[in-house]
């Protein structure tokens, strides 16, 4: 793991990149809908694993997801993960346009557990 994933602030959401970030979110629920098997062959090819910053849930509302939860070591926890969990979040990252999504508001110095070749 890079940097501790602790709970840090997530970097400041200004109207350029909220748009960013809502384009990304259409654009997966469009492949999630419409490509499957891009999103299922792009998902084939990501390496990594989760380091569980909690970044990726700082993507669609604009205060973060309301399941988002922190565990005592600093962890990200996603409160409604076993029983329901919106498209968006299975599938992501969908590709590199997804990390580099991630990456507009992450604290600075972690990185995503998740790459492409």
């Amino acid at each position: 793991m890079n940097v501790s994933c602790s709970h840090v602030p997530f970097k400041k959401q200004d109207f350029r990149t909220r748009m960013i970030l809502i384009r990304g979110v259409l654009r997966r629920f469009f492949f999630y809908l419409f490509r499957p098997g891009y999103v299922k062959a792009s998902i084939a090819k990501r390496k990594g694993e989760c380091v569980r910053c909690g970044t990726c849930c700082n993507l669609t509302a604009k205060k973060g997801c309301p399941s988002l939860g922190f565990e005592e070591s600093g962890l990200s926890l996603c409160k409604i993960h076993g029983s329901f969990r919106m498209p968006n979040c299975v599938i992501f990252p969908v590709d590199a346009r997804d990390i580099a999504d991630r990456d507009l508001v992450a604290p600075d110095g972690v990185k995503c557990g998740f790459h492409f070749e």
